[in-house]
Parts: C-alpha cells; structure tokens; sequence
C-alpha cells in the first residue's frame, strides 16, 4: 500500500511536469508555425521576384534568408524544453522518492514508539507517553527539505483508532518547517512539493514468540488474569507438593542452537537453570506441545532466579512492579498451556500443549523450597501475530 502511495506521488509530478512542459512546447509550436509560415511566404515571394528578373533560380536561393536561421533557434529551444522536462524527471522524481522512503522510514519509527507504551496494568495505550515517544522517535529520522533535516511530528498527526492501536503521519509541507524543495523542476515553475507518509502500528497478543521465555508453563484455565501487586500467580510449585506426578510446573525445551544457553545438555537441572536466567531463543507457537521437566530442582531454582534478579538494575526485595525501576530482567515470559497431561504408560513425563504467553514481574527471591511466584503483567516482547491470539503477551508491529 506504501509503495502504491510512492508511485502514485511520482505520477502525479510526472503529469505536473509534463503539463508544463506541454504549455511551452504548445507556446514554441505556434512561434514556430508562425515562422514557417512567414518563411513560406518570403520564398514565394522570392521565387517570383527572381522569375521577374530573369533569373532561373529564386533570389531566396542565392541570398540568405534570417528567416531559416530563426527556424533552427526554434527548433533547438523546442529540444531544449524536452531535455530539460526529462532532466527534471530524473532529478526531482529521484529526490521525491527518496523523500518519501526517508519520511516512510520515521513514520515507521514513531508508530512503533508510540505503540510502546502499553500500560502494565491495562494492556492499553497511554496516549500522552506514545505522543512523546512518537515525537522523540521521529527527530532521530531525517528527510529532505533543501537537504536532509529532523523529522518534526506534530501531535495532531498522532491518532489513536483503537486502545491497541497508533496512527502517524509525518509531513514535508508548511506545517513543518517547509516542502521538499525542487531543484531542475524550478524552471517551470514547480518550486516546491508537498509530501507525506502515514504508519500504523497495534499490539496484537502473540502467536509466536521468539526468544526470551523461561523454561516454566502457567495453566490459566478459567482464570481472567488480574494485575497488580495481589494476588501472586504460581510460575513453578516447591518440591513434595506431589502435584502432576513428579511436575512441579518446567518445561523441557526442544534443544535450540541460539541463545545463551546453546551447547548444554537439551534437559537436567543446569540447562534449566541457565533458561530460567537468561531465557530460551528459538521460536514457540501457539499450538505446540511440550514436553515437562520432571524433579523439583529446588537448588537450581534458587540459582536460576537469584541470578536474574541480581542483573537487573533494580534488585530490591519484596517489591511491587508499581515500585520498580529496573531494566526489564526480574519480568519473565511463560506460556500459557493447558492443564497437565502424564505420558502415556507412566513414568512420570507429560506434555502441555501452548495456548498463549503471558509476563509476570519476580517481586522477590524464593523464599524456601522451590516455588516461583510472580505478579501478572501487561507487556510485549519480539515475536510475530497473525490476529486472533490469545494471552496478554503482545507482538507490536506495523499493519499499514
């Protein structure tokens, strides 16, 4: 649809360009049609004057005519128009294109800034943050006005269509500082242009999520997640809680050759340790089964969590996310799943199947045994949604 919109743009200066260059081309050919006119009548003349005198040639032929030198300055103007009418085609349609990919680029940008700030506690845009990240966004982008300058985004060029939804558009026109100037098209006249790109970015809840999930599985059945600082969610139960046969609520992840943790052994308590802090990296989809990780792992539990806590910037005890200040590291990604299922013939192993993904803050370390609990949360994280997801993990991207 943007490229559609860039080469209608271009089409439409096309036809400015070569209606102006039609009005002096239409200006040259009546001149010209007057000239030869005239020139026909002097060689008339000429011819019969020089009959009258005996002559077998024409006086035309044997004295020069400025007349025929007038016709060759026409005609060369006449090329000259159409060369120059080409040149500012080549010219100022290259500079309007890359204008508008320049002014695409910090649209682009600005709406997926401002579809950043998603409030954690509504899952909803908060307006006067996106406006401010939008704007902020958009000055790091340039665009040619003369030369290449700061996008300047206007707050009434940001709209928000719906509660998950921003909308921008960023201009080159009066409003904001100048057009776009012209540079050859200036000979006819076109001095400057108008030119403008819109973007639209949403936050979709996550079909498929890329990297950062932690090695645990939440079965919200039933439940409409509350956020806030109460109730706790349960992310893992303690060991000799005897719940699911030997499943205290990890995952064991197919074996992944990304992330921090590529090259340890695909299962056993220390690659779930190192998921647990740093996250696994490969692709997970709504609809994939997964197979548990059975034992309590109590030790590596508390490594794995104290770990995490103690690289974010804000590792305060006990605390709420309302109170937090950190840099992201104590929220951890899960997905949602549904209940338990043992494996077939015993043994202690199951499966879930992922029906979504959620975020949850780390208030404090484990306290005892090996039980994770966490606060729910409103959030995004890189993945992808095709529409139609469940969870309260979201996915921002462009949709126009």
């Amino acid at each position: 649809m943007n490229r559609d919109r860039r080469f209608a743009k271009a089409a439409s200066l096309l036809v400015v360009l070569l209606t102006a260059s039609t009005k002096q081309l239409d200006r040259l050919s009546e001149a010209r049609a007057a000239l030869l006119r005239a020139y026909e009548k002097g060689y008339r003349e000429g011819h019969a004057n020089g009959l009258k005198a005996g002559n077998d040639e024409p006086m035309l032929a044997r004295k020069h005519d400025p007349k025929a030198r007038g016709v060759i300055i026409l005609w060369f103007a006449f090329f000259l128009m159409l060369m120059l009418g080409f040149l500012a085609l080549g010219i100022d349609v290259a500079k309007l294109m890359a204008t508008r990919t320049q002014l695409q680029t910090a649209a682009d940008a600005a709406a997926l800034a401002g579809i950043s700030a998603m409030s954690p506690v509504t899952g909803t845009v908060v307006q006067d943050a996106a406006i401010l990240r939008a704007q902020d966004a958009s000055t790091h982008n340039k665009a040619f006005r003369n030369d290449a300058q700061p996008v300047t985004l206007l707050a009434g060029d940001i709209s928000f269509p719906t509660t998950r939804s921003v909308k921008v558009t960023v201009r080159r026109d009066a409003s904001t500082g100048g057009s776009m100037v012209t540079h050859v098209a200036q000979v006819l006249g076109i001095l400057s242009l108008d030119v403008s790109a819109t973007a639209t970015a949403e936050a979709d809840p996550s079909t498929s999520v890329d990297c950062g999930l932690a090695p645990l599985y939440v079965d919200l059945s039933g439940q409409q997640p509350v956020p806030g600082c109460l109730p706790d969610y349960v992310l893992k139960l303690s060991g000799g809680t005897g719940a699911n046969q030997g499943n205290y609520g990890a995952l064991d992840f197919p074996s992944c050759p990304g992330g921090a943790c590529s090259g340890m052994q695909p299962t056993g308590a220390n690659t779930f340790a190192c998921l647990l802090e740093k996250g696994y990296c490969c692709p997970i989809s709504i609809g994939q089964v997964l197979n548990t990780e059975t034992g309590a792992m109590t030790g590596k539990t508390r490594t794995g969590v104290a770990a995490r806590i103690a690289s974010d910037t804000d590792s305060r005890p006990g605390i709420c996310y309302s109170d937090y200040r950190g840099n992201g590291q104590r929220v951890v990604y899960v997905p949602l799943t549904t209940p338990f299922t043992p494996a077939a013939g015993g043994g202690g192993g199951g499966t879930v199947t992922v029906t979504g993904f959620a975020a949850f803050f780390l208030k404090d370390q484990v306290q005892g045994g090996s039980e994770i609990d966490g606060e729910f949360l409103f959030t995004s994280l890189p993945g992808s949604s095709s529409g139609g997801g469940s969870g309260t993990l979201y996915t921002l991207r462009l949709v126009q």
